[in-house]
């Protein structure tokens, strides 16, 4: 059955690249864009339609019943895609049959291409373990289709949100976690295939295969788009499809070239903060090349009405349009010192970056010491091939596009965050540029640089191929049904354990209170709930909460029924719960151990651990027994 359902999977992955697709075409069509290439025209089709679902699916969350408002923007979007499925039938047709014409190691490195697809499709039907997806890019669009859209200042990386997350939303929508994590895969799968296409306008044969090979074979690529959860890997397309479209638009004299640009460039804008810096970069580009006041404006309109739907949220929720990193300037009476440090903690915002720290980031050149793992692991190809790429740059209008695009969001990137994964958006478009620089040795002397840089580039596909079969092997298991969904969960994901306790405890009790839940992976928890850790959660400040007036204040007026210790409290809260539990204020109701992860997944060991879920007395009825149970949820 598992298999089945992940095949089915996949299958509706690609049904939806169908209707993205159509829904595009529908739209170009109507702009009366023409795109003469076929792969270049079925690419923008497709990055057309998943950005207009993603702005129906942002109304469609406005209305009261946000299931049924998401629902209904589906629909609109399948009903206009399915218009214009013909046309991106018959080019997907005459696309497939080219692919099939090839022969010699251009036929067999596309073949491996689509093996490659094909496995990490296969791996992202896996349930979810993306530790940041278990906190917030899963469980935010989850509790928006339970409680309705609203600010949630107790997961407040709710506020980090952006456009991409609405694919998340229309997928939970569906009823279908599978989907919600196969249109992430289709991100990268896409923005593969767009790299491979840039590469071709500079080369051709084996070296645009070998560039998307190359992006899929990163591991910072493929945890992205198989078990991370997060939907930020959209941008790599956008990205690459914003610097063809600025080539197209100085080439077109049509407006609708320009519109599709600034699209584009909103589009990376709205996905995340850091692509306010790409598209501020797809933004000098147009001008350089474009050279014309009335289309730059046209193509900063088209960008901000595309991409201002996260800030605009945020700026009537809080103010701050990029909360909450203005808000000390802003409002600093409503600044919670500690979840802001957290946030710039955890963003790399708050990291110390020198001069050369800086410079390596456009080669992909720095190591992430706050977050090491295989996940965050760029490679050095990018930086091997530097040397031949600068060699083989031209005067041309796609070259100062690349460069400028590349490097200067590379430097904003380290300046604003200080991340190396956050550099993923830009792998595509470098990867194509490093396999440019490489291809310009066939016919000449350096034999010996060519054979060198050649053998890098095999040593790195194998290198990732086989990261990419140890990272992903427990994923590929548990979706052919080798391992029981509930077995893969326990193992991988963390928190789910103390989420099986709460979930069966609570779901006994009956009751329509919430509890106050500290540790981060709140998304397979069933029961109403608000995450109270003071490092990610704005409302929960430290320093406002030091007496019982102040709690019991708190579990008034959100209902707060339970707290859950699993197995500490947060350190910065520790003395005034400890101080609730002796007061009586605070009573256990049931006690366990669970047997969950201890430390980053990573280096970290499997223990068994207590949980405690404390009632609130003062909350205690008929229902919510005053003596303590022991439950064991091993």
């Amino acid at each position: 059955m598992m298999l089945l359902a992940s095949l089915a999977g996949l299958c509706y992955v690609l049904l939806s690249g169908f209707l993205f697709a159509g829904l595009g075409r529908f739209l170009l069509d109507r702009a009366r864009l023409s795109i003469e290439n076929r792969v270049e025209r079925l690419l923008a089709s497709i990055a057309l339609g998943v950005v207009s679902l993603e702005l129906l699916v942002s109304l469609g969350e406005l209305v009261p019943n946000a299931r049924a408002g998401v629902l209904s923007a589906l629909a609109l979007a399948a009903a206009l895609g399915l218009r214009s499925l013909s046309p991106v039938s018959r080019d997907t047709r005459e696309i497939i049959r080219d692919i099939a014409n090839l022969t010699g190691l251009e036929r067999w490195l596309a073949l491996g291409l689509g093996g490659v697809l094909l496995v990490e499709g296969f791996a992202a039907m896996a349930p979810l373990t993306g530790s940041d997806a278990l906190h917030y890019h899963f469980p935010v669009p989850l509790l928006i289709l339970r409680e309705g859209f609203h600010p949630n200042w107790f997961l407040s990386h709710s506020f980090f949100a952006g456009l991409s997350h609405q694919l998340i939303l229309a997928g939970l929508a569906a009823g279908s976690e599978r989907l919600a994590l196969g249109l992430i895969y289709l991100g990268g799968a896409v923005a593969s295939l767009a790299g491979a296409h840039l590469a071709r306008q500079w080369v051709s044969g084996r070296w645009p295969w070998l560039a998307a090979l190359a992006f899929l074979l990163t591991p910072v690529t493929f945890w992205q788009i198989t078990t991370a959860g997060a939907p930020d890997i959209w941008m790599a397309y956008f990205v690459t499809l914003g610097v063809l479209s600025i080539v197209r638009a100085k080439e077109s004299p049509r407006v609708a070239a320009t519109v599709f640009a600034g699209v584009m460039a909103g589009a990376v804008a709205g996905t995340k903060y850091t692509g306010l810096v790409l598209a501020a970069c797809l933004f000098i580009a147009f001008i350089w090349e474009v050279r014309r006041f009335r289309r730059s404006i046209i193509f900063f309109s088209s960008a901000v009405i595309t991409g201002f739907w996260p800030y605009l949220r945020n700026w009537v929720w809080s103010s701050d349009p990029v909360f909450p990193f203005l808000m000390s300037h802003l409002d600093p009476s409503r600044v919670n010192a500690h979840a802001l440090a957290g946030y710039l903690a955890d963003t790399g915002a708050s990291a110390p970056r020198g001069l050369w720290q800086i410079i390596r980031f456009p080669l992909f050149a720095a190591v992430d010491l706050a977050h090491v793992d295989f996940s965050s692991f760029l490679g050095p190809l990018v930086l091997c091939l530097a040397p031949l790429t600068f060699l083989a740059v031209r005067r041309t209008p796609l070259w100062r596009v690349v460069l400028t695009v590349w490097l200067a969001g590379a430097v904003g990137i380290g300046l604003t965050s200080g991340m190396m994964r956050f550099l993923l958006p830009l792998l595509p478009i470098a990867l194509a540029a490093s396999m440019v620089g490489v291809a310009q040795l066939e016919g000449q002397r350096w034999r010996a640089v060519r054979v060198t840089a050649i053998v890098s580039i095999a040593g790195f596909l194998l290198f990732g191929l086989g990261g990419l079969a140890l990272y992903e092997r427990n994923s590929w298991a548990v979706s052919a049904g080798l391992i029981s969904r509930e077995t893969y969960l326990r193992e991988h994901a963390p928190d789910y354990a103390r989420s099986e306790f709460v979930n069966h405890y609570l779901s006994e009790t009956g009751s329509d209170g919430r509890a106050l839940i500290f540790f981060r992976h709140v998304y397979y928890l069933h029961v109403p709930y608000l995450y109270g850790h003071p490092d990610a959660s704005w409302a929960m400040n430290p320093e406002e909460l030091q007496t019982d007036d102040a709690w019991r204040s708190l579990f008034r007026s959100q209902h707060i029924r339970w707290v859950v210790r699993a197995p500490d409290y947060p350190e910065s809260l520790t003395i005034a719960l400890k101080s609730l539990e002796s007061e009586n204020i605070l009573v256990p109701c049931a006690t366990g151990t669970v047997e969950d992860w201890a430390g980053n997944r990573i280096g970290g060991t499997r223990q068994l651990q207590p949980i405690t879920i404390l009632c609130v007395r003062d909350q205690i009825g008929r229902k919510y027994p005053r003596e303590e149970r022991e439950m064991s949820y091993d």
